[in-house]
């Protein structure tokens, strides 16, 4: 199986031309860009492909069968639906779509044509360090996680993400730890309680809460805290702290470290580990062109993740702890 693809936004979306391109005899057909002032740059730099600001010439290409789409967030939704109606596999970046009734008519699409695949790119599951953490984790003697996602990059609020209605920091952030620690815990949350506040953004362009706190109740009596930090004078970073009975391990700026019978020893994995982000979009091209493969994210635990984050908006708008219901 021969793959030709095109890109949606060329922001983050380049890497996944640089990820799809010449990997296993695939290669990127057609990028569309909004930007108009992009398009003459991306003429110069990509000569041989069709470059074009009108995304409806990638769904009218029959030869397309690997949509990328890398686009501003309240496009994802109507994107991916338009790829998966053309029968085409879609790669999306997190989130797949920013409403409830969204996810659930993805989710209707997806069940219908069973030929089509999608995956969402979250690199974190391919990241060295991450990988050893959860190959470290006794999930039967773990009794506290503690995972933040802090932004560290506060003037990027201020763009396009302050014009997006429904832009929400848990879809377009916390999303990325919340499903580290459901991939390391290997299950899935019972109950959330979500806390929020806009102090450090409410007197400028960005209205919304740019600090989400959720506790997020496990099986196994686990409990788990998640903050989504959009706010911080901080480096872009993915802090965690695993608690078991039986050793710590704690990831932060200060170093990478196990706790263990009272010794200390430094954990010596790559972070951020760039170079292997590469490998959730190399796998999910393996299993289009061989079934035998599995997907590094399953369709289930996709709707699954999507399902606690938009439980967490519920519990902060409701303010109260709430059970989640699962797609």
């Amino acid at each position: 199986m021969k793959i030709v693809a095109a890109i949606i936004g060329m922001g983050i979306g380049e890497k996944h031309l640089e990820a799809i391109e010449h990997y296993k005899k695939s290669f990127v057909k057609i990028i569309c860009e909004k930007n108009e002032k992009k398009i003459k740059f991306l003429k110069k730099k990509y000569p041989h492909k069709i470059i074009t600001t009108n995304e409806d010439v990638i769904f009218k290409d029959s030869s397309i069968n690997l949509v990328s789409i890398a686009s501003y967030d309240d496009f994802h939704y109507s994107q991916v639906i338009k790829s998966l109606k053309n029968d085409k596999n879609v790669i999306v970046e997190k989130p797949m779509c920013l409403k409830l009734n969204q996810l659930s008519e993805i989710d209707k699409i997806l069940k219908k044509k069973k030929s089509v695949k999608m995956t969402s790119n979250l690199v974190l599951r391919v990241n060295s360090l991450f990988k050893e953490f959860k190959k470290r984790t006794d999930i039967n003697s773990t009794f506290y996680i503690e995972a933040d996602y802090i932004w560290g990059r506060k003037k990027k609020l201020f763009g396009w993400r302050s014009k997006v209605k429904d832009y929400s920091l848990i879809l377009g952030a916390g999303i990325h730890v919340i499903d580290l620690v459901m991939w390391i815990l290997g299950s899935k949350p019972i109950s959330v309680t979500t806390f929020t506040n806009k102090k450090s953004t409410i007197k400028s362009k960005f209205k919304k809460d740019s600090l989400i706190l959720i506790l997020l109740e496990f099986p196994l009596n686990i409990l788990v805290k998640i903050t989504a930090n959009g706010a911080a004078i901080h480096n872009h970073f993915h802090e965690m702290k695993i608690f078991s009975n039986n050793e710590t391990l704690v990831h932060s700026n200060l170093g990478t470290y196990s706790f263990k019978k009272d010794k200390l020893n430094k954990i010596k994995k790559p972070y951020t580990d760039k170079k292997n982000r590469k490998k959730l979009i190399h796998n999910f091209i393996d299993n289009l062109i061989n079934p035998k493969i599995k997907n590094f994210i399953s369709h289930q635990e996709q709707f699954d993740l999507m399902s606690v984050c938009f439980s967490a908006e519920k519990s902060a708008m409701l303010n109260k702890k709430i059970k989640i219901k699962y797609i």
